[in-house]
């Protein structure tokens, strides 16, 4: 792997406009794959693109997109999963502005400037974000005819309720 491409000075990065880009398979990602079934060689394009916005704010612009193989929690057959990632980050300089408006969920995610800032571990954790915390089919393939695919359970029930006997013990 060429470690040039995925280390860069964050600040000139956004400042110049600069724009990296590559592949990277998914074998290459150790802590995306930790516990996930056995991953076919698949590949994720990427690109990152700095900018600075008329207020002089810094931004990365990142886009990931490839395939993870996850296990379905219902059925436990392997599964494909779309991984599409196209987010903007917040490149800040000092730790106090990390902190700035934490409630605003809506604005971008913040990063702290580096002069040799790791853009490979920053893919991974946004592929990592990207994966679901329990992958599920829409509708399993595996599973018997007539099998529940919902999650809910019916609750419906002509039964009648044996806590409505209760309600005759009430006081008017």
């Amino acid at each position: 792997m060429d470690t040039s491409l995925y280390t860069l000075d964050t600040l000139a990065f956004t400042r110049l406009g600069e724009q990296r880009a590559g592949e990277l398979t998914v074998s290459q990602l150790s802590r995306a794959t930790e516990g996930l079934p056995s991953q076919k060689d698949q590949v994720f394009t990427w690109s990152a693109q700095g900018r600075v916005d008329s207020t002089g704010r810094a931004f990365i612009h990142l886009k990931i997109d490839g395939y993870m193989m996850l296990s379905c929690q219902r059925c436990m057959k392997p599964m494909q999963w779309p991984v599409q990632v196209d987010n903007h980050l917040e490149v800040v300089t000092t730790e106090a502005e990390l902190d700035l408006d934490e409630e605003d969920v809506e604005g971008p995610d913040r990063i702290l400037a580096s002069t040799r800032f790791d853009l490979f571990e920053l893919i991974e954790d946004e592929i990592i974000l990207a994966l679901p915390y329990v992958a599920r089919h829409d509708e399993c393939p595996s599973l018997p005819e007539g099998y529940p695919q919902e999650d809910e359970p019916d609750f419906t029930s002509d039964k009648p309720n044996p806590f409505a006997v209760l309600s005759k013990l009430k006081k008017p």
